[in-house]
């Protein structure tokens, strides 16, 4: 149940325009630190056995948030000068008193907001870690998840085609945009259906019912279609980084007995649907890219002079916004609240310390995401990965995982990958009985399994 009702929450913020507005977002967060409240006090967390490798991949994230409250307590000024030079002079400037204690972060507000996003991060990606274990868990999250990007995929594709120029068809974009179907930027929608299309194609190769296989298959090409047509140039680079990478992994530990010629068939339909609905101005979108023009570039550089002067400590999260202006060419006119840049960005915020924290945590999940696995659950661990590495790939670009619903989304794929792994070593054959013939027949083993234990 638990696990249902976050899959709500997640379609959910999608649904409120990504979940950008302080309104939407703050409704999110609610839902998210309700659900996790509920979910301790029901003693789900005591009752599911972690390993030791778990509580270790657990206590980075911990850590990492723990870091960030260490950033908004105001310290002496001599240690904030030893930490972080830049911060003690920025505070120095600025000030109207001689105040004795200064925080590290040059924005605690904004900083504070951001601790609660990455704590609702941190609680999604222990309860899908926690509870995906259990037998059908994990297939039913990504099932609820595949129909809502379909949904999505769909009304996309007719906002588009019907563009009155208001979300909805009644939302107008008071600040502007470049809105594809309920997200104010094209790029975020890209990136949210981006992570569920190798769902899709995960469940198309692992359901035995061949009419299943044919529906999963076809809501994977249809959220592809909805996707190139968002003219997202980061989330198509994305998207077939993501299934170049779902093809090696195929191929490289030879997963099931499929093969990899559906996804050949998937690409082929794909392309036939692009051909057929128009793929000019997907090819015209790239080739008049100039990122120039764009003052990406201007903006990255500009973001690095800044990393160079908070490289230990950070600025704190939240505080790029406050602290651009600062190091901004001349020629730059727009106001960046971020880098365009997900890895630039957090480098920047989190500093030295946060950044071996993060390393540390994507360290141990590709540890654990080496475990050797057979049969369907591989398949769907080679699709939760796949759609992670969509993400990686597009964070280049954009950012993403600044957009609370796709931060929720991608904390629950990492769950998925380290619940796939941990339980693979408990028991091969669950995860790949022989002669099963219903659709979810290795979860009947497992029931068995627990009644023989009882």
């Amino acid at each position: 149940m638990t696990t249902e009702i976050l899959s709500g929450i997640l379609i959910l913020a999608a649904l409120l325009f990504g979940s950008v507005e302080v309104w939407s977002s703050s409704l999110i967060l609610f839902l998210v630190f309700t659900l996790g409240l509920s979910w301790v006090l029901r003693g789900e967390l005591v009752r599911h056995e972690t390993t030791r490798q778990e509580k270790i991949l657990l206590a980075v994230p911990a850590a990492l948030i723990a870091y960030g409250l260490v950033q908004i307590v105001p310290l002496p000024q001599a240690i904030v000068g030893v930490l972080s030079p830049a911060a003690y002079r920025v505070y120095r400037y600025y000030s109207v008193d001689a105040a004795g204690f200064m925080p590290l972060s040059l924005d605690t507000y904004r900083t504070t907001t951001e601790l609660l996003k990455e704590a609702a991060f941190f609680i999604v990606f222990l309860i899908v870690m926690v509870n995906g274990k259990g037998p059908g868990v994990l297939r039913g999250m990504m099932r609820n998840l595949v129909v809502a990007g379909f949904c999505l995929s769909m009304f996309a594709i007719v906002q588009k085609a019907t563009w009155n120029g208001d979300i909805y068809w009644f939302r107008e974009l008071g600040l502007g945009g470049a809105p594809f179907g309920p997200f104010v930027n094209r790029n975020h929608f890209a990136g949210f259906i981006g992570m569920i299309v190798p769902l899709g194609l995960g469940l198309a190769l692992t359901v035995r019912s061949r009419e299943k296989q044919v529906l999963f298959g076809f809501m994977s090409v249809v959220m592809a279609v909805a996707l190139c047509f968002s003219l997202s140039r980061g989330g198509i680079t994305g998207f077939f980084a993501g299934v170049a990478l779902f093809t090696f992994l195929m191929l490289k530990d030879r997963v099931g007995k499929w093969g990899v010629w559906p996804v050949g068939i998937f690409l082929i339909v794909l392309l036939t649907y692009l051909l057929y609905l128009g793929v000019a101005p997907i090819v015209e979108r790239f080739y008049k890219t100039d990122v120039t023009a764009e003052q990406r570039l201007d903006v990255w550089l500009a973001t690095v002079g800044a990393i160079r002067d908070y490289w230990f400590a950070g600025s704190g999260p939240g505080t790029f916004i406050d602290l651009f202006p600062l190091y901004a060419p001349a020629g730059i006119q727009s106001i960046y609240d971020h880098a365009h840049n997900d890895y630039l960005e957090f480098i920047l915020e989190n500093g030295a310390v946060g950044t071996l924290l993060l390393a540390a945590f994507a360290g141990l999940l590709i540890s654990a995401a080496g475990r050797k696995i057979r049969g369907r659950a591989a398949v769907m661990r080679t699709a939760v990965l796949s759609a992670l590495f969509s993400m990686a790939v597009h964070s280049f670009f954009d950012f993403n995982l600044h957009i609370l619903s796709n931060a929720l989304l991608f904390a629950c794929l990492l769950g998925a990958v380290s619940a796939l792994s941990f339980r693979a070593g408990e028991d091969e054959q669950v995860l790949q009985p022989a002669g099963q013939g219903a659709d979810d027949g290795w979860e009947e083993v497992q029931q068995r399994k627990v009644m023989r234990q009882e």
